[in-house]
């Protein structure tokens, strides 16, 4: 800010830089832009190693060869599991206290916080391997969620019976030096989160998510990996790692399961995406480009596509095996490859004599065998979100009134960056009564026999028409003001993306590569009919507006661009739209998701700052 200042001394590269500020701007995001698709290019990044040289793959026993008592078990399974509506709990308690080990049942409550505010319970299963070399002061969860076959996200009987199949070849292992605790949760993620809460003796949802007691512990857990095996035989494992709010694990965790895959001839695949082999240049940056975008995706919502999501912000590295029986792969494998997967990746984590800390735990990944760390990925966000700060400093300038830093009259007007304090108050209590007005919405809609869906999207949709008629409240202002508002809103976007980046590096990139070129043009002409097709820009880019356009862009792209789907696509666009914005306030109220908070309290209200410059 000094080299800013110092405008007396009529500073060449100041000058230069407000002569050419909107070159410039565009000039940093394209190249930000190219920058980040390059990183996908084999030469551009690096190829996966183990920083972690304990844990040792390539030495590790895999003799897993229970593969017939899996099967057995997998029958024995679905002809209980048509008896029981919910976890078939005799059945998995018998057989775990069968082979030795201390089995325990978790009681949790879940009181949804919406509508009439109904009670559910729910109950867990955890058996516990106690360590024969081992003093109980470490441990590692093998987890499956209990599916059955007529689930949506498809069984995970085969998981749970291969977990039984491992718990007796574990049994009669003696080199364990950690306790190994065997989860069968119940009600998906919020069963994964009350055992947690229960397992740390904490409350991450108070009022919500009732966690109850658990009967025995061990101690801390190192790792975790979450099984969900959908037959019982698969030509496929899908890795997933994205946890909750953006979270990874450590990368040597995932490095180590690639290696293993391999070395069992289990064929991978991230996002669902293969890795490439003898492509061409240009085909092999596409599909890693295309793997990497999808990795962004998913980590940009903030929501933890897994089990394992949630193990993170309790500093366990966990990632999920998702078993597929379609693929690429020319053939298949049974339970007993993947078993032997297992038993090595659990025998490597037994000889950690530390926590995972040595490798990346900020990366993208364009493959299974390539990364991109943080000090790769983070100049080619700092050139997207470079204009930002460019126009910012520009503007600041101006506000100074100095003829050589703004090329106009001695007679020009000065105004102080304070100025802008008002419209910012506004727009952050504007944003801070969205997030904490949800009880009220959900409260008023169901005096109408408005379900909590409608309540709220109907309530928020007023919220934001509402929010377009403040401009009105602002009274006349001069242009120098008007620069000054631009500089604070500027300045707020910046702090907001950069601050963000540093934990969720997608999401920051994705509310950065819509925003900056609208933001940056914000108040750049004078002309009417320019004037009102960037408002229009500006009330497209609103996050509300925003989302519901992603959501039927991706209706019309499954539908092939069809113009008579239109319509149709529309309304299902909205009905996806209103069950949309419930999912980010339970995944916030359940889980802690920020997505739904960082919205309302920074996205919004520079939005709000913007439609008001």
């Amino acid at each position: 800010m000094g080299v800013l200042m110092n405008t007396s001394q009529n500073n060449k590269v100041v000058l230069m830089v407000q002569k050419n500020c909107n070159r410039l701007c565009a000039l940093a995001y394209v190249a930000g832009l190219v920058a980040f698709a390059v990183l996908a290019w084999e030469e551009c990044n690096n190829k996966t190693y183990f920083s972690e040289n304990a844990l040792l793959p390539g030495l590790v026993n895999r003799r897993f060869n229970l593969g017939t008592f899996a099967k057995d078990t997998l029958e024995s399974l679905k002809e209980e599991a048509k008896s029981h509506a919910r976890l078939p709990l005799p059945w998995l308690l018998g057989q775990f206290r069968q082979l030795g080990l201390d089995v325990y049942r978790h009681n949790f409550s879940l009181h949804y916080p919406l509508g009439s505010k109904p009670t559910h319970g729910g109950e867990n299963v955890y058996a516990i391997l106690r360590a024969p070399r081992g003093s109980g002061t470490e441990a590692v969860v093998l987890s499956s969620p209990y599916r059955m076959d007529d689930n949506l996200h498809g069984s995970t009987l085969p998981g749970i019976a291969l977990m039984v199949a491992l718990a007796k070849y574990f049994r009669a292992q003696g080199s364990w030096a950690k306790d190994v605790i065997f989860l069968i949760t119940e009600h998906e993620l919020v069963g994964f989160q009350a055992w947690l809460d229960a397992y740390h003796d904490v409350r991450t949802a108070p009022g919500v998510i009732d966690p109850g007691m658990l009967k025995a512990r061990s101690g801390p857990i190192q790792a975790a990996i979450n099984l969900e095996l959908h037959s019982s035989r698969i030509k496929r494992l899908d890795l997933k790692l994205v946890g909750l709010n953006g979270q990874l694990p450590n990368l040597d965790l995932f490095n180590l399961v690639i290696e293993l895959c391999l070395r069992e001839s289990v064929h991978t695949t991230f996002h669902d995406q293969v890795s490439p082999y003898d492509l061409q240049p240009f085909e092999g940056w596409m599909q890693s480009f295309k793997t990497m975008t999808a990795m962004m995706a998913a980590q940009a919502t903030g929501q933890p596509n897994g089990g394992h999501g949630l193990f993170h912000r309790y500093a366990i590295q966990a990632l999920t095996l998702e078993g597929h029986a379609d693929g690429v792969a020319p053939v298949s494998v049974g339970l007993e490859e993947v078993g032997r997967v297992l038993e090595g990746v659990y025998s490597s984590l037994n000889n950690l004599l530390e926590r995972f800390h040595q490798s990346f735990f900020f990366y993208l990944l364009p493959s299974t065998r390539r990364y991109v760390s943080i000090g790769l990925y983070s100049p080619a966000f700092a050139l997207i979100g470079l204009p930002a700060l460019l126009k910012a400093g520009v503007l600041f300038l101006s506000l100074s009134g100095d003829p050589k830093s703004t090329g106009g009259t001695s007679d020009q007007q000065t105004a102080s960056p304070w100025s802008a304090l008002p419209c910012m108050t506004v727009s952050h209590t504007v944003g801070f009564l969205l997030m904490m007005a949800f009880p009220y919405f959900d409260h008023f809609g169901h005096r109408y026999q408005l379900s909590s869906q409608e309540s709220l999207y109907f309530g928020y949709v007023a919220m934001l028409v509402l929010s377009l008629f403040l401009p009105l409240f602002m009274g006349s202002r001069n242009e120098t003001e008007k620069a000054a508002h631009r500089c604070a809103m500027l300045l707020a976007f910046s702090t907001v993306v950069f601050s963000l980046a540093l934990v969720n590096i997608s999401f920051a990139t994705a509310v950065t590569i819509v925003a900056i070129p609208v933001l940056v043009t914000a108040g750049g002409t004078k002309n009417r009919c320019m004037i009102f097709i960037h408002r229009l820009l500006q009330l497209l880019i609103h996050p509300f507006v925003f989302s519901l356009l992603i959501i039927f862009v991706l209706a019309m792209s499954l539908d092939g661009w069809e113009p008579r789907s239109i319509q149709g696509n529309l309304s299902y666009s909205f009905l996806g739209h209103k069950k949309l914005v419930l999912f980010l306030l339970e995944d916030w109220l359940l889980y802690g998701n920020w997505t739904f908070v960082i919205t309302c309290l920074a996205l919004i209200p520079v939005w709000l700052q913007m439609w008001m410059a």
